[in-house]
């Protein structure tokens, strides 16, 4: 899951660029700050994939907390939009913090489609490979991208693997051959814990947890995930 850290202090301006967000793709997770000094310190505990940036911010200016955020190794070449009505600072934008691309208000839900996409695409280019799951079945070896598994139910002797892609939408395949205790072992990734004797959930898709009826509501899909009593120290 994507995170986009928008960083812009007028209410009307940031909900107009979430929606513009969410329409390309509901999968993305928005975080939204006014004041730079939080952002800086948000992006420093997180992964961010693409920064959007106002200039004129309550606390400090977006080009400053650009600064800032090259000089970290984590976003030294991490995509940066720049959207504000300060036409001037378009050249210290893109010599001194390397912006991909600065907008000026008002701009247009296509104009900010056609930069937003641009920079992403390139977010994903540079994004070091991650983990991958592979599973041998009869005639065929799957192979997952471990971010992208949301969770794996059992059945019986079958696996149910439920992925999340932004290019291919909620997909599930059923496998057999592996019990959940080995998966868990396969995918050696803190994300997974067992919740229940028959789930395994990956928490970065975790939206919250109803400790009343002792479900995981899982963010950006549908479905619910037991918790049962044998697991739920793991989550609370």
């Amino acid at each position: 899951m994507e995170k986009i850290l928008l960083v812009e202090d007028n209410p009307a301006a940031s909900a107009r660029i979430r929606t513009f967000i969410q329409k390309m793709d509901p999968g993305y997770e928005v975080i939204v700050f006014p004041m730079a000094g939080e952002a800086y310190s948000y992006a420093c505990r997180e992964t961010i994939s693409l920064f959007i940036l106002d200039i004129q911010l309550a606390d400090y200016k977006g080009t400053n907390l650009a600064r800032q955020l090259r000089a970290l190794e984590a976003y030294r070449y991490t995509p940066i939009l720049f959207e504000t009505a300060l036409a001037g600072e378009e050249l210290t934008a893109y010599r001194d913090v390397q912006c991909y691309a600065f907008l000026i208000k008002p701009f247009t839900e296509t104009e900010f489609r056609e930069a937003f996409m641009s920079a992403i695409g390139l977010s994903r280019q540079l994004r070091p490979a991650g983990k991958k799951l592979c599973l041998e079945q009869k005639q065929f070896i799957l192979e997952y991208d471990v971010s992208s598994i949301v969770y794996l139910e059992a059945f019986g002797k079958k696996i149910v693997i439920h992925t999340d892609s932004p290019v291919l939408g909620q997909k599930q395949d059923t496998i057999s051959g592996y019990s959940l205790a080995r998966l868990l072992e396969m995918l050696d990734d803190p994300s997974f814990i067992q919740c229940h004797k028959s789930y395994l959930v990956n928490q970065n898709y975790i939206g919250k947890i109803n400790k009343t009826d002792r479900q995981i509501v899982l963010r950006n899909h549908s479905e619910t995930i037991p918790v049962g009593a044998k697991y739920q120290s793991a989550l609370w």
